[in-house]
């Protein structure tokens, strides 16, 4: 063959190659166009996760996109130099046996869990306590002698006793119906309708509940503020005060008078239940995390690590949510629907102007980008040589929601010695939901005054957090192998939250929670963003209300016969 001969076989072959190559990418793209699911989660935060897992339970195609390398929104765990930390919640409680706690209800449907270790009670430092005292969870005995002691003795004892015989009813009438029975239609009447009394004993029975007088006298105090119950209980003891504030900002992020009293109805039932006991995942948090997963994929749904979605797509003409575009524009289409994980803010961005400009005119209150956010955080996770002890720390009952004023300390090593290596400690203390964005905003990361100026602000924000560590270690700095500051702009970059925020500040005060669903058709959300709000409990409860939004209520009752024979249901 001459050489001109060679050339154009050569040149024929190359173009046969390029013509197959682009025939494969069309091909790929055009399944990558038509890829197609139930639901698309955004955000793979506990609710998501949840939302997720239930509706794969549930037999829909689904799909949970995370644009982070590592799953679980604020409750991911992270390692460095050997040690494993805990980036969000620290205290658990209800999940280490099937209860009515709804993170503990969606893992026995999807049929995973961790390993939990169980612990008494935690230490706190308050200026009535400064040497500390221990707030024993379940011991009833021990906590009236130490109410009595840090309060005005047999006073303040009196008036929680009150208290208590106010909100019995209340809390029966929370704690008659699963959470995982619920859902806003009128499919309830199947879910939720054996628990209105028909049970065999109907003193269980919601009906039951509300059969009492003092439940038709009492019931709309449930829907308002904590501090409305405690008024209407006569409770005004100050320590109590102060007590319930410290509950109801660790809960929420808000004090008793921005707090839904449902909520802490429910918490005291599950911290003060005679033989009640907190619970630690064992592997931290990440491992939560990883049951929810390990859920999502038995049931075959998927999970897309270093997947951002660019636009939640809505269609022109009928406006109804139709799928995703992810960064890199892969389209995916949801057939039943787009479930946001993803604060208010973002899920507010992420629609298209027409979209936003829809949502605005209705005012949407899951949509609203104009939410107020609550502050950030400050967090300092510590790698020690092992010698510390306590728990909790809270510096001033006073300025409880002011910025630097209550810490919080875990060491979960304690309870998991995995989480470090052999002799050594690991530290999670942070300021919750108290930090001022406005300190961090502005810096330009990856300068070298950013650094310059994120070293400086950091050793000055976490100065509490090593004043509170210091209290049970006095020599913690000269201990530390591994010290790391997250910061508000910590949380806003890894964590995708509006200016670092804990979550919207929506208060039982002034406005009511929005639920699931939104103005645009297909389109609902989960998280902290909707009801119940804040906190490990509200945004399992939360995903549960987003599956049931896309799922029938003769499959939802199936899962609770299900449950129901595998002793996984409270109440049955």
């Amino acid at each position: 063959m001459s050489l001109a001969g060679s050339e154009a076989a050569a040149a024929a072959a190359e173009a046969a190659a390029a013509a197959a190559a682009e025939e494969a990418a069309a091909a790929e793209a055009a399944e990558e166009a038509a890829e197609e699911y139930d639901v698309v989660v955004v955000g793979s935060g506990l609710g998501g996760l949840s939302a997720g897992a239930l509706s794969a339970k549930y037999g829909h195609k689904v799909l949970v996109c995370e644009a982070h390398y590592i799953a679980g929104g604020c409750a991911h765990a992270f390692e460095r130099g050997g040690y494993t930390f805990d980036s969000g919640p620290s205290l658990w409680s209800g999940c280490a046996a099937p209860s009515t706690n709804p993170l503990r209800q969606v893992l026995d449907a999807v049929g995973e869990s961790p390993e939990w270790v169980q612990y008494g009670g935690w230490n706190m430092y308050t200026p009535e306590a400064p040497a500390g005292f221990y707030a024993a969870a379940g011991d009833m005995g021990e906590w009236r002698r130490t109410m009595a002691r840090l309060g005005d003795g047999e006073r303040t004892v009196g008036q929680w006793d009150r208290l208590l015989e106010f909100i019995e009813p209340l809390q029966r009438a929370v704690l008659a119906v699963p959470p995982i029975a619920l859902r806003a239609d009128v499919g309830a009447v199947l879910t939720a309708g054996p628990y209105m009394g028909a049970m065999a004993d109907p003193r269980i029975g919601l009906i039951g509940a509300m059969a009492d007088p003092r439940i038709g006298l009492r019931a709309y105090l449930l829907s308002g503020t904590w501090s409305a119950v405690l008024e209407a209980a006569g409770v005004t003891d100050p320590w109590l005060r102060n007590w319930f504030d410290f509950l109801a900002f660790a809960f929420s992020g808000l004090p008793s008078d921005g707090t839904v009293a449902a909520a802490m109805v429910y918490m005291l039932a599950e911290l003060h239940a005679d033989g009640a006991r907190m619970d630690y995942p064992l592997g931290g948090s990440g491992a939560v995390v990883e049951a929810l997963v390990r859920g999502l994929r038995k049931h075959g749904g998927e999970l897309r690590l270093r997947s951002a979605v660019e636009q939640i797509l809505v269609d022109e003409a009928d406006g109804r949510c139709t799928g995703v575009r992810l960064v890199g524009g892969r389209v995916v289409h949801a057939r039943r629907a787009v479930i946001s994980n993803a604060p208010v803010w973002q899920t507010a961005a992420l629609l298209p102007p027409a979209a936003r400009a829809a949502v605005r005119a209705t005012g949407s209150a899951p949509l609203d980008a104009s939410t107020p956010p609550t502050p950030s955080f400050v967090h300092l996770h510590l790698g020690i040589r092992s010698d510390g002890l306590s728990e909790q720390a809270l510096s001033s009952w006073e300025k409880l929601t002011q910025p630097q004023s209550a810490a919080f300390v875990s060491v979960p090593s304690l309870l998991d010695p995995s989480l470090a290596p052999e002799g050594r400690a690991v530290i999670h203390a942070y300021l919750p939901a108290t930090e001022p964005y406005e300190v961090w905003e502005g810096l330009t990361r990856g300068s070298a005054e950013y650094e310059r100026l994120k070293a400086r602000i950091s050793q000055l924000r976490a100065a509490p957090l090593y004043a509170a560590i210091e209290r049970f270690i006095p020599d913690v700095r000269a201990r530390v192998d591994v010290e790391l500051v997250g910061s508000p702009l910590t949380h806003e970059r890894f964590l995708r939250r509006h200016r670092g925020t804990y979550g919207p500040e929506l208060s039982a005060a002034d406005s009511a929670f929005p639920g699931a669903r939104t103005a645009v058709d297909g389109l609902l959300t989960c998280g902290d963003s909707c009801w119940p709000g804040i906190g490990v409990p509200a945004v399992a409860g939360s995903g549960i209300a987003a599956a049931h939004a896309v799922t029938g209520a003769g499959a939802q009752r199936e899962l609770l016969r299900e449950m129901r024979e595998r002793g996984t249901l409270l109440p049955a």
